[in-house]
């Protein structure tokens, strides 16, 4: 057995160190004799940087839209992209923002609210651009009447409503789902 605090070699059942006359037995130790206790290490927390989550939050957002438009036409139920919106989107403030706080929340969850609408839109504006391109239709023209073309009938309303509402409830599944696991780290 060797001393705690020097490291000479005790006789055996000692009491104290013959080179140092420390205490070998803890609960014998004087608070001067103990080692000292070891302390967890504190991680200062990092600053938010607001500017620079927004942009990771409109990254992230345009890369769910990304996705909603490149489902929708491949032909799928762009709805699944909802889910990946919000994920990049909130993870993208928390990356670049440094930590995501209630402003970052709100800021993501705005732009959660507009982003889904606008790519669907932009999706349904690609199809019609698609549909009358022999007829000199542009896609910024395409873009402005689909909501012309939903009273018409020529989109079928429902669908339109359904792919949207659809897109709207995985998007906030995603954020729910993103916001119980950041909640479970803190």
């Amino acid at each position: 057995m060797n001393c705690p605090h020097c490291g000479a070699e005790l006789v055996e059942n000692a009491a104290f160190c013959s080179s140092c006359g420390a205490s070998v037995n803890p609960e014998q130790q004087t608070p001067e004799q103990q080692p000292p206790a070891q302390e967890t290490p504190v991680v200062p927390e990092k600053p938010e940087n607001m500017l620079t989550g927004i942009v990771g939050a409109l990254l992230g957002a345009a890369i769910g839209a990304g996705a909603i438009i490149l489902l929708g036409q491949l032909g799928y139920i762009a709805s699944i992209s909802g889910f990946v919106l919000a994920v990049c989107t909130l993870k993208g403030y928390e990356l670049l923002g440094g930590k995501l706080s209630t402003k970052g929340m709100i800021i993501s969850l705005i732009l959660m609210l507009v982003t889904p609408y606008i790519a669907d839109r932009l999706d349904w504006a690609i199809v019609i651009a698609k549909e009358f391109s022999g007829e000199g239709i542009t896609f910024g023209q395409a873009f402005a009447a689909v909501p012309a073309l939903i009273e018409e009938g020529a989109i079928t309303k429902s669908d339109y409503m359904t792919n949207l509402l659809m897109l709207y409830g995985f998007t906030l599944l995603g954020a729910f789902s993103t916001f119980k696991g950041m909640f479970k780290k803190k």
